[in-house]
């Protein structure tokens, strides 16, 4: 029982230590932005609405080509496994 507060307090001091350590490996103060004086201004470009459109439909059409992909392929596996639990079975 002697040693067991000193031991305690040791183990509080080396714990808040390596916490300072890891706080001051990453300064929040040097990761702050201090760009809030002057906004950044971006040039984005414009779109024309029929391109607009047309990138959508393209979006749709390889969406609905993944989708059906990806039904005919659970399909297959699943024949498969009918085939495989059918041919063990006889």
């Amino acid at each position: 029982m002697d040693g067991s507060l000193g031991h305690f307090k040791d183990t509080l001091q080396r714990r808040k230590q390596r916490l300072e350590k890891a706080e001051g490996r990453f300064d929040k103060r040097k990761l702050l932005d201090n760009s809030y004086e002057n906004p950044s201004e971006f040039d984005f470009p414009t779109f024309q609405k029929s391109k607009v459109e047309r990138l959508k439909t393209e979006i749709r059409l390889k969406k609905k080509k993944e989708r059906l992909r990806n039904y005919l392929l659970l399909i297959i596996i699943f024949l498969i496994l009918c085939i495989s639990f059918y041919y063990f079975m006889n």
